[in-house]
């Protein structure tokens, strides 16, 4: 079982804004998709989740061509956190988690008793129990990340694409997303993230795909792809690193 993106191509105006890329997302496993601004990694997240046409290659979710799945079908295997945390509407913070079992739902939209359980579960397992009938457009940019965050994880899906989910947090709020994700994980979800910290990629990345100006030009463990000449190469910095108890950590620390 592997999410599997082939060499997928992917054209704005007649120009690759994402060219021949391939990688791949096994269970259990955190691939961290990191370049500069405008390399393409959202690019490949929106194209492998069916909101980008690719010109080019396939994108199989567990030998299946994912362009053959019904919208259904495709939620249930394939939960999505987009940039930014822009929430119109003042439903309630139970409500917005629930959103993530509405691939589940039958023709007249009631949720089960398995799907309560599992809402109320995730509910718990984040710690919302005291937001839970609060709006979501009153709570703040962090708790709002933890809402959101807990609804894609309510969809019980295989694998997981986050973009950019820690952006605007602070550092404590940043660590506790990347636990939740790490734990998730564990649990045997297979997830992509885009992201732009190297240091939470060193630290919490199990494999790291690097692209610059819309081709993948490294991917491997952190150790061996977060190097000083391909960081040089692909942000035009030279990083610091070390290793404290057992795990790598790395900053960038100069500007070429």
């Amino acid at each position: 079982m592997t999410l599997e993106v082939k060499n997928i191509s992917v054209l704005r105006q007649g120009s690759d804004i994402v060219k021949d890329a391939s990688l791949s997302i096994s269970p259990g496993k955190v691939v961290g998709l990191i370049g500069a601004n405008g390399a393409g990694k959202t690019t490949i997240l929106r194209a492998i989740a069916g909101f980008i046409k690719v010109a080019e290659g396939s994108v199989c979710i567990d030998d299946l061509n994912a362009s053959a799945l019904s919208p259904r079908e495709k939620a249930k295997k394939l939960a999505y956190i987009p940039q930014g945390r822009q929430t119109d509407w003042p439903q309630s913070v139970r409500d917005v988690i629930a959103l993530g079992r509405f691939p589940y739902q039958g023709r007249f939209g009631h949720l089960s008793e398995r799907d309560h359980a599992i809402i109320e579960a995730t509910i718990k397992r984040f710690g919302l129990q005291s937001l839970s009938g609060r709006p979501i457009t009153e709570l703040s940019g962090g708790e709002k990340a933890m809402v959101l965050l807990a609804r894609a994880l309510c969809v019980s899906a295989p694998y997981l694409l986050a973009d950019e989910p820690t952006a605007s947090l602070d550092p404590a709020r940043q660590l506790e997303v990347m636990e939740h994700l790490r734990n998730e994980a564990q649990r045997g979800t297979g997830i992509l993230i885009v992201l732009h910290d190297l240091t939470l990629a060193s630290r919490f990345m199990d494999h790291v795909v690097i692209m610059h100006k819309g081709r993948i030009i490294a991917e491997g463990p952190p150790p061996a792809t977060l190097t000083a000449e391909t960081l040089e190469y692909a942000y035009g910095v030279s990083p610091l690193s070390g290793i404290e108890n057992g795990e790598s950590w790395l900053i960038p620390w100069k500007r070429l």
